[in-house]
């Protein structure tokens, strides 16, 4: 009588690996169905992975919610920094802006979840989420003041402006695209959104 094939085991997955998975999942859950939806059985299933693997990664909802919290407002901080080009001395700084802008979209549009989740919170997110949104929208904010600051000499018309009401209007302005890209991209995609920031940058400060 022949023995049964004994099927190899499956490693175990390494748990910063697990967490990752974790989190994904329930960064799905959140922006398809709301907080609301969130319980350690729901995302084990979302994860696919038993409860106790889940519970090893995470030891409840509360934990597993602000390790998601911290990672995504990391995620989109690193986002912003690199979105930003350098300020080179032969650079344009209408290039500059636009260059900024259309790299942001670009990442919203590549991790849609991810930004849904700082840019459109949902009625029943957390402090927290509103604290990590609100932290990514003040460093866009300096990051669009030092551009401004850096221009000042080298676009006419920048000389004579507030500048902080200028970055806030422009922050403002990118964060209504990023609602927009993230909503409806086929009307509102990047190409429209770059035509227009040269325009009115050819209002705003005439050469």
């Amino acid at each position: 009588m022949s023995q049964p094939v004994k099927r190899p085991r499956q490693p175990r997955m390494q748990l910063e690996v697990r967490r990752e998975q974790v989190l994904d999942a329930a960064l799905r859950l959140v922006t398809q169905h709301g907080y609301a939806a969130i319980t350690m059985e729901a995302v084990s299933r979302e994860a696919e992975l038993a409860k106790p693997r889940v519970y090893a990664a995470y030891p409840g909802v509360e934990p597993l919610l602000l390790a998601l919290f911290d990672r995504e407002g990391q995620r989109a901080l690193a986002t912003l920094a690199e979105a930003m080009p350098t300020f080179a001395d032969d650079a344009e700084f209408d290039d500059i802006l636009v260059a900024a802008m259309t790299n942001l979209l670009t990442a919203v549009l590549a991790n849609p979840d991810s930004w849904r989740l700082l840019l459109l919170p949902a009625v029943d997110a957390p402090s927290q989420v509103r604290e990590r949104s609100e932290a990514a929208m003040q460093f866009a904010l300096d990051q669009m003041r030092a551009l401004l600051e850096w221009g000042r000499d080298r676009r006419p018309g920048l000389a004579d402006m507030d500048l902080e009401l200028l970055a806030m209007s422009l922050i403002a302005a990118g964060e209504r695209a990023g609602h927009q890209i993230l909503t409806d991209p086929e009307q509102f995609n990047i190409d429209r959104y770059e035509r227009f920031a040269r325009s009115m940058l050819g209002a705003l400060a005439p050469r």
